[in-house]
C-alpha cells in the first residue's frame, strides 16, 4: 500500500513539473516526431487493451450496483446527467471498490505470492492500480488545479517581479505559467489552439486532423459533456467548460482526441459505431502523439484500460447476432451505456425512446439534398454540414464536388 502512494505522489508531483514549468508556448518548435512514436503509441493502446481486459472482475461490483439501481429504483440511465459531483462519487467508488477487492483477496491467499492461484487473484489488482494511477490520479491533480486562482497569481508574480531578488527568480523560471494565466479564458483556448497547431506543423497526419478544429467554446457547466455532446461538427468547434482553461495540457488533449475530423467519410466511413470504431481510432491518435501532451496521454491510457473491454464486448455479442451497440445518432451523439440502453429497451423499463436516425452516408445525404434544392431551397456550406453533421472542410472539398457531379448526370 505504501508503494501504491509513492508511485501516487510521484505521479502527482510530474503533473505539477508539467503544469509550472513546461507549459505549452509560442516559443516551442515544431515538432519532429520520429516513426517510433507511432509504434509507442500503438503498443500503449495494446497494453491498455490487455490490461482492460485483466481488470475486467473489479469491474463486475460497480456494474451490478448500476444495474439494481437501474431496475430497482426505475432510473432511465440515459436521462442521468454527467455532473462533477457524479464523477467525484465514481472516483470514490474507485477507491472503495478496489479496497475491499485487495482485503478480499488478502483474505483468500494472503499477500502476493508466486503461487499461480495467488499470482491470477492479484492480476486484476494490479491492472486496477495502474488504471487507478494513470486515470483517476490525473483528474484529480486537474480538479485541483482547475481551482487554483492562477490568474490572480501570475499577475501577482508580474507586478512583483520588479520589487525583490525572488520575485524576479520566481518571474524568470516560471515565465510559461505567467504568459499562460495572465491571460483571459477567451485567449486561453486561442493560445493552447495557436501553439499546439503550430507544434504539429511538420507532421502531416496530425496537422490535418487538427484542421478541423478551429475554436473551442465555452458552454455551462450544467451541460454535461458526455455521449458526444462535445463538439460542433459543423462550425469545427470542441466545448469545453471554463475552469479548463486553467488546465492546458486538458485543451491539448482535447482539441486532439476531439476534433471532429472522425466525421469525415476519408477517415471513417458513415455510419459508424463509436466504442468498436471511433474510440479506438481517436484514442490511437493521443498516444501515437503522446509528447505533444504528455500529461493528457497519461490519463488517456489509464481511460482505455477502463472502457477498452467494451470493444471486445460489443464486438462479440455483434457476432453472435445480438446488437447491443448502436451506430452514432444523426446528431453525432451516442448512447453512454448501451448495454443497459439495450436492457432498457429489451425489457420496457421506463419511457419509450423516441426512434434515433443514424448519421447518414454521402449518397443519402446528397439524394435529400438535392430534393431541397428542387423545392425551392438555397442551402450554403454551413446549412449543409449543420443538416447533416458533416466537418464543414469535407462539404467544401468533396460533397460540394459530388453534388455538382450529381446534377451534372
Amino acid at each position: 500500500m505504501l508503494f501504491i502512494v509513492l508511485l501516487a505522489i510521484l505521479v502527482f508531483a510530474i503533473q505539477l513539473i508539467y503544469y509550472i514549468f513546461v507549459i505549452p508556448d509560442p516559443s516551442q518548435h515544431p515538432i519532429k516526431a520520429p516513426p517510433l512514436d507511432r509504434y509507442t503509441g500503438i503498443a500503449a493502446y495494446i497494453l491498455a487493451y490487455t490490461l482492460s481486459l485483466l481488470r475486467t472482475p473489479l469491474g463486475l461490483l460497480p456494474y451490478i450496483t448500476k444495474l439494481v439501481i437501474f431496475f430497482a429504483l426505475k432510473i432511465r440511465y440515459e436521462s442521468a446527467q454527467s455532473t462533477y459531483f457524479r464523477e467525484v462519487i465514481n472516483m470514490l467508488g474507485d477507491f472503495i471498490n478496489l479496497g475491499i477487492t485487495i482485503l478480499f483477496v488478502l483474505a483468500i491467499v494472503g499477500p502476493p505470492n508466486i503461487h499461480a492461484a495467488a499470482f491470477m487473484l492479484y492480476l486484476p489488482i494490479g491492472a486496477e492500480i495502474v488504471r487507478v494511477l494513470t486515470e483517476r490520479i490525473p483528474i484529480a491533480f486537474s480538479a485541483f488545479w482547475q481551482l487554483l486562482p492562477h490568474r490572480v497569481v501570475a499577475h501577482a508574480i508580474l507586478q512583483r517581479q520588479d520589487s525583490n531578488v525572488l520575485w524576479k527568480k520566481v518571474a524568470h523560471y516560471c515565465p510559461r505559467y505567467c504568459r499562460y494565466y495572465s491571460l483571459g479564458d477567451t485567449e486561453r483556448t486561442c493560445y493552447v489552439l495557436q501553439v499546439l497547431k503550430h507544434r504539429a506543423a511538420c507532421d502531416a497526419g496530425l496537422s490535418n486532423r487538427l484542421a478541423y478544429i478551429q475554436a473551442f467554446r465555452i458552454i455551462p457547466l450544467d451541460y454535461g459533456l458526455r455521449s458526444g455532446w462535445v463538439r460542433d461538427v459543423a462550425r469545427a468547434e470542441v466545448y469545453i467548460h471554463k475552469p479548463w482553461t486553467n488546465d492546458p495540457w486538458l485543451l491539448v488533449g482535447t482539441a486532439i482526441r476531439r476534433a471532429p475530423w472522425i466525421f469525415d467519410p476519408r477517415y471513417l466511413r458513415r455510419p459508424f459505431y463509436y466504442m468498436t470504431e471511433a474510440n479506438r481510432l481517436v484514442t490511437l491518435l493521443v498516444l501515437e502523439h503522446a509528447r505533444y501532451c504528455p500529461p493528457y496521454a497519461v490519463f488517456q491510457f489509464g481511460h482505455e484500460i477502463r472502457v477498452a473491454r467494451l470493444h471486445l464486448f460489443y464486438r462479440l455479442l455483434r457476432w453472435l447476432g445480438v446488437a447491443v451497440e448502436e451506430k452514432v445518432s444523426a446528431d453525432g451523439t451516442f448512447q453512454f451505456d448501451q448495454f443497459i440502453c439495450w436492457l432498457e429497451k429489451r425489457f420496457g423499463q421506463g419511457n419509450a425512446s423516441p426512434e434515433r436516425w443514424y448519421l447518414c452516408t454521402d449518397e443519402e445525404a446528397i439524394a435529400h439534398i438535392l430534393l431541397r434544392c428542387e423545392a425551392g431551397e438555397t442551402l450554403t456550406a454551413i446549412d449543409i454540414a449543420s443538416r447533416y453533421t458533416y466537418p464543414i472542410k469535407y462539404v467544401k472539398e468533396v460533397l460540394f464536388s459530388k453534388i455538382h457531379e450529381r446534377t451534372r448526370r
